[in-house]
């Protein structure tokens, strides 16, 4: 494994670790509850706002926004094969783009609505064309759209809370809503349908300048060695520095949102405003915090098991959609579904990402892919694919 394969593990490892923890609220409460946690129907204690504020401050947007970087990569990396003589369709990029159009639908509609895949592989029909882009242009559409797309989202909301006038936010009967997420399988699984169904189609349009923003910001960086962990060390230690102010900027807005009470829509405006813009810096703090660790000898062996979870990271997203709602869902399990909130999530997830670690690390030492890593790359390829070492 080279040492750019190996830091682009690192961080995809690292990101999908930590994306569970930022939704693990969305599999437990109502989706309008990870937003806004007074909404959920139990109360909260003073453990369930700290670690609020933790993943606030740390997790939400930071590692979504370093696998989206990522992602604007691998289109570049899997675009390069192909026979100049192929029309598109034909070329594995393609196939590779809508077969992740087909695990999106069935991941959102069928296991849990608030997947990505589907976002990702619509976003990365629109940033085919943007490949062979120079690494300045990237950098620079991309920083554009990715500030003007955050402030698109937001805007409306921060005029409204500006405006002053009170605004009553239709979150629906949640409780009946929690009643058929614990019934039975064909029920929660309806309803998980239903409520991806009304959700998808803003998700896709209204974060796609923001997503395709991000891809090209991340096949720039990689393009100018930043995200190959090529760059020298005190470029490194400045993005780090960058990320620990943005860090504390973003700790203080959370801790006024905490202290308000959640209130909309000044959550979704204002009080969004410094996370939703300083993910990025922070993003990029934490990559190079990874590169400068993963370039010690000890640090490559520490870092080990966080690179056999990157490379297996669409298993382990799929298998972490699979093991949570097989805990919170009707008809899989214990249908824990609206019974906790943040703190009480906390060991769960480190149950998973201890066993995700050990089981990525194991499986790597006789597999080339992982499971699900292989099917795709099968279908991509249009040929079986060797999964053996």
């Amino acid at each position: 494994m080279t040492a750019r394969i190996r830091t682009l593990d690192h961080v995809r490892g690292l990101s999908i670790l930590g994306i569970l923890l930022v939704n693990a609220i969305a599999f437990a409460q109502p989706f309008a509850v990870y937003s806004q946690p007074n909404l959920s129907s139990l109360p909260l204690s003073h453990d369930d706002l700290a670690v609020w504020w933790v993943i606030e401050t740390f997790f939400k947007e930071k590692f979504i926004t370093c696998f989206t970087l990522l992602f604007g990569i691998s289109v570049w990396l899997v675009g390069r094969d192909r026979n100049p003589a192929d029309p598109a369709y034909r070329t594995p990029l393609f196939r590779r783009l809508a077969w992740l159009v087909v695990f999106g639908l069935i991941h959102g509609a069928l296991i849990w609505h608030g997947d990505i895949l589907l976002s990702y592989a619509l976003t990365g029909f629109v940033f085919w064309r943007w490949q062979e882009t120079p690494a300045r242009k990237l950098l620079l559409w991309g920083l554009g759209l990715f500030v003007m797309g955050t402030v698109f989202l937001l805007a409306p909301n921060i005029m409204t809370a500006l405006s002053g006038e009170p605004v009553q936010a239709d979150h629906g009967d949640l409780a009946a809503l929690i009643s058929r997420m614990r019934g039975p399988f064909l029920v929660s699984m309806a309803q998980n349908a239903a409520v991806w169904a009304e959700t998808i189609v803003q998700e896709v349009l209204g974060y796609l300048p923001t997503t395709l923003g991000l891809m090209m910001v991340g096949l720039g960086l990689f393009k100018t060695g930043l995200l190959r962990g090529e760059a020298r060390t005190r470029t490194y230690l400045g993005l780090i520095a960058a990320g620990a102010v943005s860090l504390f900027l973003i700790g203080w807005q959370a801790r006024i949102t905490m202290a308000a009470g959640f209130p909309y829509p000044q959550i979704f405006g204002p009080y969004a405003l410094a996370n939703d813009l300083l993910c990025l810096p922070v993003a990029l703090g934490y990559v190079s915090g990874l590169v400068l660790v993963g370039r010690t000898s000890m640090g490559a062996v520490l870092l080990h098991p966080l690179a056999c979870a990157g490379r297996m990271a669409f298993t382990n997203y799929l298998t972490q959609s699979l093991i949570m709602t097989g805990l919170f869902y009707g008809g899989r399990g214990p249908a824990w579904f609206g019974e906790m909130n943040h703190a009480a999530l906390v060991p769960i997830v480190a149950a998973i990402w201890i066993g995700q670690l050990v089981f990525s690390t194991l499986w790597m030492a006789w597999f080339r892919y992982g499971p699900f890593e292989w099917g795709w790359r099968c279908l991509t390829y249009a040929r079986w694919m060797p999964i053996m070492k």
